[in-house]
This record gives structure tokens, sequence and C-alpha cells, in this order.
């Protein structure tokens, strides 16, 4: 782990991007890697709309697609609400990464094969999550405490969302998580193996830094 810092943020806190300028500027890596592909790099990047159609329902599967399409909806919408667009951490990362001439890594697994994955999921735990959208029964409603979504949620808040995802919804935890971290993490190892010499920053969504980060440790 000594070339490689993880960097947990969250997508819609603009403290985010302060948290990762303020982390490439101090490391100076010779990589910057990002929680993308590169569909959805050029889709960040891009200032035309992602257009969801037949093809959209074709590569994700049908659980797939309105999960994407659901979890999009959210995120935009809590992003409107604190004044931040959804993924500019990970912009920030790559254009303060191509301002400063440093390389840049996309790690994560393609959209397309996660959301397929999401789309096998059994009919249990698909009533399970239609049941507990409405309703609201996901255990995060008994917290007293009130998390500030412009910033990135603390470590403990973190765990026990993480910790019920899994209880609650093993498949999708493994779809959505468990399946993408090893495949980040595997990234962050071939990386780290080849460059010795490399100083490397992840930047990944915080529900993903403790699991990659324990992989990497196993490995390195």
């Amino acid at each position: 782990m000594k070339n490689v810092t993880v960097v947990g943020t969250s997508h819609i806190a603009p403290d985010s991007v302060r948290k990762v300028r303020e982390t490439i500027l101090a490391e100076k890596p010779d990589i910057v890697a990002v929680e993308l592909d590169h569909a959805r790099m050029h889709t960040l990047f891009s200032k035309e709309k992602p257009r969801a159609g037949f093809a959209a329902i074709r590569a994700m599967g049908i659980t797939g697609f309105t999960f994407f399409v659901i979890a999009r909806f959210l995120q935009q919408r809590l992003g409107k609400a604190i004044g931040a667009v959804p993924g500019e951490d990970m912009k920030a990362a790559v254009e303060i990464a191509r301002q400063n001439g440093i390389r840049v890594a996309l790690i994560d697994q393609p959209l397309g094969t996660t959301m397929r994955n999401l789309s096998r999921i059994g009919l249990k735990e698909k009533l399970k999550l239609v049941s507990d959208f409405f309703l609201g029964i996901t255990g995060l409603e008994r917290e007293k405490a009130v998390v500030d979504i412009s910033k990135v949620p603390d470590s403990s808040f973190i765990t026990h969302a993480m910790k019920i995802l899994k209880e609650r919804y093993p498949k999708m935890h493994k779809a959505l998580v468990s399946d993408r971290n090893e495949h980040m993490a595997k990234a962050l190892a071939i990386m780290a193996e080849t460059e010795p010499n490399a100083r490397i920053v992840a930047v990944v969504g915080a529900g993903h830094e403790k699991e990659i980060t324990g992989i990497l440790k196993r490995r390195i």
C-alpha cells in the first residue's frame, strides 16, 4: 500500500471535490485512478444527455436498467438539493490530473456488466427491494444522526449502510459492491506491481474505500 492512496468520496458532495483536489496536489501521483469505465467517462464529459432506449435495456437487463434510471434520478435530485452535480468528484479528479500532466486510469468494471449482474438477482430480492423502496424499510431511517449530504459520510455510517445492504440484499451487494471492489482492487494491484515506483491515487466512492483498501493490503 506504500505507493497507493485510496480516497473515498461522495458522488454528490461538494466537499468531495475539495478533498480530491487537495489529495492529488499533495501526493503528486504518477497515476490518478478513478471509479469510472469508458462509457461513464464519456457520459461525464459529454454535453449530450444520455438517451435511454431498447439498446440500453438489452445491454443492462430490465432490472439493471430500472435500477440505473432510479439511481440516476435520486442522485440528480439530491445533487440539486445541495447545489451539486452528480459525478463532480470523478470529473474533478480527471481534470486535475490532466491539468498537471498526470496519467488517468479507468478502473471500474464496465457498467453493462454490473447492470447485467444486477438483473440476475432472484425474484424474492427484487420484490424486497421494491417494497423497501416505497415503504422505506431499510433500517437507515432508524438512525438518529443527521447525515450532511454535502459532505462525505463518516466511516461508521458507511459501514452501517454497507452492512444493511449486504444483509438485506446479498446478491445486489455482490453485483454493485463486492464484484466491483474486486475488479478495482485487482486493477490497482496490477498497476502497483508492474510499476512499483509509481505513486497512485485512487478516487472511489466512500462505500468502496474500506474493502478495496483491505484487498490491496492482502495483495500488495
